[in-house]
C-alpha cells in the first residue's frame, strides 16, 4: 500500500545505537482499507515465494553491508598502527606481535568472507535460482560472513585502544553499526537453529524449537 494511504502513519521512533539511516520507523495501520487487487495470499507457518524473494536479495546484500564496514575497521587499524607510537618505545605500535597477529586474522577472516559471500550470491543472479534459492548456503553465508565482520571492526578497536572509541575516530561508527549484525535476522542461534534443521531434514518452521 502507498505510504500516504488514508490510515497508515509512519512514527517517527527510530532512534538507534546504531544503523540510524536505515530509518526504520514502525508504521501504524488504523482503519486502512486494502483493495483485493493488493492482497497477497500466504499459507499459514508456511515458507512461501515470498520468503524466497526476500532471502534472496536480503541475506547476501545485508552481509555485504557488513563484510564493507569490517573492511573499513581494518583499513583505518592497520593505517592508524603504522604510524602510532608509544612512549617508551620508538618504533610503531604494527611491530607489536599481538598486534600483527590480530592483523592477521583480521585478513584471514575476510579474505574467507569475501570468497564465501559472491559465491554464494553469482547463482541468484538467474530467476529460477532466486525463485528457490538455496536456504542452508544463504543461511551460512550470512552467519560467518556477519560473524566474521563483527569480530573484524572488534580487533580494529583492539588495535587502536583508547583512540577507537573517541568520536572523532571513524572506528566509533563502525564499531556501533556493526553490533546490529548480531541481531539482524536471521542472527546468531537463530540462523544456526534453521541450517541444522535442514541439516537433519526438519522443516524450518517445525515447532516447537526446542524440545
Amino acid at each position: 500500500m502507498p505510504a500516504k494511504t488514508a490510515g497508515i502513519k509512519i512514527q517517527n521512533n527510530w532512534d538507534t545505537m546504531s544503523i540510524r539511516s536505515s530509518l526504520s520507523h514502525d508504521t501504524v495501520w488504523e482503519n486502512v482499507f486494502v483493495p483485493e487487487e493488493h492482497v497477497t495470499a500466504r499459507p499459514a507457518r508456511g515458507w512461501d515465494s515470498y520468503n524466497n524473494v526476500f532471502v534472496s536479495w536480503f541475506m547476501t546484500s545485508i552481509s555485504a553491508c557488513y563484510l564493507g564496514i569490517a573492511q573499513a575497521a581494518r583499513d583505518h587499524a592497520i593505517n592508524w598502527a603504522r604510524e602510532r607510537t608509544q612512549l617508551p618505545f620508538d618504533r610503531p605500535v604494527s611491530h607489536y606481535p599481538g598486534n600483527q597477529f590480530m592483523a592477521a586474522e583480521m585478513d584471514v577472516g575476510l579474505k574467507a568472507a569475501r570468497a564465501m559471500l559472491p559465491q554464494t550470491a553469482s547463482p541468484l543472479c538467474e530467476a529460477s535460482h532466486r525463485a528457490n534459492p538455496p536456504l542452508p548456503d544463504l543461511l551460512a553465508c550470512e552467519h560467518f560472513v556477519t560473524e566474521t565482520a563483527v569480530g573484524v571492526v572488534d580487533k580494529a578497536v583492539r588495535i587502536a585502544g583508547g583512540a577507537a572509541i573517541a568520536r572523532s575516530s571513524p572506528l566509533e561508527q563502525l564499531y556501533r553499526d556493526v553490533r546490529a549484525g548480531i541481531i539482524h535476522p536471521l542472527a546468531g542461534y537463530d540462523s544456526l537453529g534453521l541450517i541444522g534443521k535442514m541439516a537433519f531434514g526438519i522443516a524450518p518452521d517445525t515447532i516447537p524449537r526446542w524440545v
